[in-house]
């Protein structure tokens, strides 16, 4: 009898412990990343530059950064954002399946969040800053030959 119960147990915890992974809420820092979801431009003189997100799972949201030049469409990048078990990571890929590089989320409130990567050649620092539900600074930054250096990406919400 006490087999019985114990095999029940052990049976129950196995069917119902997925279930209670999927139902777990999102994690309340990755979840204020949700707002980057959907469309993103930013007009330059040159063209004109994007980023699009959408949410994969709850602790997950993929990207890709290109630009419209004309009737040309180049992209530049592809990013993963997600939580996993070293934390919140920013992972890029180049447009030709160059190497990824990972950087950590090291800071953050509730409107800014500071990805870091101090071995990457340039940036070392990824920043998003949200203005508003629809308004966007993402800034790239540290040292390019030794001196610092950095650039601004203002992006409006398209969708």
């Amino acid at each position: 009898m006490q087999t019985l119960r114990l095999i029940r147990y052990l049976l129950f915890s196995v069917l119902i412990t997925p279930t209670i992974l999927a139902l777990s809420p999102a994690d309340p820092v990755f979840k204020k990343l949700w707002i980057l979801e959907g469309l993103w431009r930013m007009n330059t003189g040159k063209g004109l530059i994007f980023e699009e997100w959408s949410k994969t799972d709850d602790n997950t949201l993929s990207g890709r950064s290109f630009n419209v030049s004309g009737s040309d469409t180049v992209v530049w990048e592809t990013i993963r954002l997600a939580l996993d078990a070293d934390g919140i990571g920013y992972t890029v890929t180049g447009p030709n399946g160059d190497k990824s590089v990972r950087f950590q989320l090291t800071e953050h409130g509730d409107n800014r969040f500071l990805f870091e990567n101090p071995e990457h050649d340039f940036p070392q620092r990824i920043i998003y800053t949200v203005i508003t539900s629809d308004s966007v600074v993402a800034r790239i930054e540290g040292l390019s030959k030794g001196k610092p250096a950095g650039s601004n990406f203002y992006f409006k919400r398209v969708r």
